[in-house]
């Protein structure tokens, strides 16, 4: 979920708006989510914060719209939006801490594509 926001380069602020996804609560802790670019001008690869307690995932940032989430089985999808940028983004969280996934642009001034992965930081 917050892959998308690293991939259009949202920069945080201590004053930064924050948009919730529903998770299922295993899923609850601090996670480190590396996007990795494969096609496209976007950064090559970023890497993001994003805290999930009692069922929602917090993504710090300006104008982001989420929607999607995270099942009870981990299967990611979801669909970031900042501006005209739309970023679709699937994948799978583990129970065991782990997750990997594929994101890709659609719309907007910049086409990029590629992957990420997560790991529970806490």
């Amino acid at each position: 979920m917050t892959t998308a926001a690293l991939i259009l380069g949202v920069q945080t602020t201590a004053d930064a708006a924050t948009r919730k996804v529903r998770v299922p609560a295993q899923f609850d802790g601090s996670w480190t989510i590396t996007a990795v670019t494969s096609d496209g001008p976007c950064s090559v690869s970023t890497s993001y914060q994003v805290q999930i307690k009692g069922s929602d995932a917090s993504i710090p940032g300006d104008e982001i719209d989420i929607a999607g989430g995270v099942s009870a089985n981990g299967a990611v999808r979801a669909t970031i939006t900042k501006g005209s940028n739309t970023v679709p983004i699937t994948g799978r969280l583990k129970r065991q801490g782990v997750g990997t996934g594929t994101w890709r642009t659609s719309g907007g001034l910049v086409a990029c594509s590629g992957s990420w992965n997560a790991r529970r930081a806490g």
